[in-house]
């Protein structure tokens, strides 16, 4: 494998693997450290992007690169590329149907907390653990709680297609109050995502930073096309 990278310009390894790293690295710590990251869906999305931006900008970005626009505005076509991605990526998470998300707890952990969080907006809200299914009958709304067996990563969202913003925020908040309020479970998750992040920054570190000339040059090639 390292034969096959010495043969790719280091600073293409270097664009390619640092959004993933730190998106890696951010979540295995969150996950490792017990305490759970509860946002949005919208913001889930962002944050899947940023990930693998660096891949898109060495892949189809290069692939499909306005070579002609290149030449007459220079490294502004990078800035007009990135406010397409931009535009892109909040074009589909406004596409996507509103949702809670939640890094640190399984389904069944979410569970109480999400419980909990119902009763402060709806006093009558009533639940299905088994089913992991609630319902607030004063806000017409059942949600469901997505996800999958010993993977702490969990997806609340509602039956109802047409449920307010105002009810998904005020939702996250007091999801997020009460998750912080849960004693942090175990065994933790997140060792393999860290694992995975260490290996990608050793290969960082030894294919780009060993060739600091190579990796200044291929930036220049990068940026000036």
């Amino acid at each position: 494998m390292l034969n096959v990278l010495d043969s790719i310009d280091p600073f293409t390894i270097l664009l390619a693997l640092m959004p993933l790293i730190a998106y890696l690295l951010v979540f295995s710590l969150v996950r490792l450290s017990g305490r759970a990251l509860v946002t949005s869906g919208g913001r889930d999305v962002a944050a899947l992007a940023m990930a693998v931006a660096g891949l898109l900008a060495v892949g189809p970005a290069e692939l499909f690169f306005p070579t002609a626009a290149a030449t007459m505005f220079g490294p502004v076509v990078w800035i007009a590329l990135a406010v397409f991605y931009g535009l892109s990526v909040s074009l589909i998470s406004l596409s996507l149907p509103p949702r809670v998300v939640v890094y640190g707890r399984t389904a069944e952990e979410l569970y109480e907390p999400l419980l909990a969080a119902s009763k402060s907006i709806d006093a009558n809200a009533i639940g299905d653990e088994r089913l992991l299914q609630l319902t607030l009958p004063g806000s017409g709304v059942h949600l469901r709680i997505d996800g999958h067996h010993g993977i702490d990563y969990a997806q609340v969202v509602a039956f109802e297609p047409n449920v307010s913003l105002r009810f998904w925020s005020k939702l996250l908040a007091a999801t997020r109050q009460h998750v912080q309020q849960q004693k942090a479970p175990l065994p933790r998750r997140g060792f393999a995502m860290l694992f995975f992040a260490v290996a990608l920054s050793c290969i960082l570190v030894t294919q780009s930073f060993s060739n600091q000339e190579l990796l200044v040059e291929g930036f220049r090639e990068w940026l000036w096309r």
